[in-house]
Formats: C-alpha cells, sequence, structure tokens
C-alpha cells in the first residue's frame, strides 16, 4: 500500500512538472514570414510597424492597428485606429484585409459606414455584433455583418445592396 502511494505521489509530480511545458504560449512565440510576404504587407500598408503574424494553412495573417485611408471603388473612408487583418499568400501576394468597423457603426454620427448600409443593416430589425470592411484583391469590396443570432449575417454593397 506505501508502494501504491508513492508511486501515485511521483506519477501527479511528474503530470504537473511535464504538461504545462506542453501548453502553447503564443505570446512567447515569434514568426517571421518570408521576406516576399513581409514586403507584399509593407507595400499595402507601409505606415504600419507593430504587427503580429499567424501562419494558416496556404498563407499568413497580419494582425495590426490600422491608421489611414481606404480609398477604392470611389470611396474614401478615414479609418482611425481600428483593428484589422491582411491576408498574404505564402509567396507573398496580398489577399484581402478586414477593418473592424463596429465602433464606427455604433457611433451614428461617424462616416465610416455609409448611410445606405445603415440602412440596409436597420431594415433587418437585428441586434449587430460585428461590422467589417472587406478589402479584396479580387472581387468587391462589402461589408460584413454579424448579427446577434446564430448563423445570421448579411454582405452589403457601399450602395446597401446585398453582395
Amino acid at each position: 500500500m506505501k508502494t501504491l502511494k508513492i508511486t501515485f505521489v511521483m506519477l501527479m509530480t511528474a503530470l504537473f512538472l511535464v504538461l504545462p511545458s506542453c501548453s502553447k504560449d503564443d505570446v512567447n512565440v515569434t514568426l517571421t514570414p518570408s521576406e516576399e510576404v513581409v514586403n507584399a504587407f509593407q507595400q499595402k500598408y507601409p505606415d504600419v510597424k507593430n504587427v503580429k503574424w499567424e501562419i494558416l494553412v496556404g498563407a499568413y495573417e497580419a494582425e495590426f492597428i490600422y491608421s489611414g485611408t481606404y480609398s477604392e471603388n470611389g470611396q474614401h473612408i478615414v479609418l482611425d485606429k481600428v483593428e484589422a487583418q491582411a491576408y498574404i499568400t505564402q509567396g507573398g501576394k496580398w489577399v484581402r484585409s478586414e477593418f473592424d468597423v463596429t465602433k464606427d457603426y455604433q457611433d451614428s454620427s461617424s462616416l465610416v459606414v455609409p448611410r445606405a448600409v445603415r440602412e440596409t443593416i436597420a431594415a433587418k430589425g437585428k441586434k449587430v455584433d460585428d461590422v467589417k470592411l472587406f478589402d479584396w484583391s479580387d472581387r468587391n469590396d462589402y461589408f460584413y455583418v454579424e448579427f446577434d443570432e446564430p448563423d445570421s449575417e448579411l454582405l452589403i454593397n457601399f450602395d446597401g445592396t446585398l453582395y
């Protein structure tokens, strides 16, 4: 019986020492993408300095805070300190970016989310969780709206029509 207790205590001690070393500590992991990936990001966002990189299947995700002007599709939208992600292939091709404009949507005086988009969202009569501006390299850009209901989302063009 004494041997069983000693064995149990030793096993538990070993588990407490070994298991914490198995956990993934993202805070201390530094990922450095290839030069092509970094160059593609810097070409698209030359003024962004603090970037956190993650590797996905076939691409890299850059997380950063963005302040600047979105100028595409005839739009000129000033973004101020919004959370953003950019997706770049391993070969260094920028695919898309996402800008979290939820706070701007909640501020009715903000011009970031166009009136036509706001009206389309309001017509749904649902509580909004997230609003993001998607900027694509190879297709039309749009606003992505996620509502506070399961599987309830919309893709809205800048003119307020559904994507």
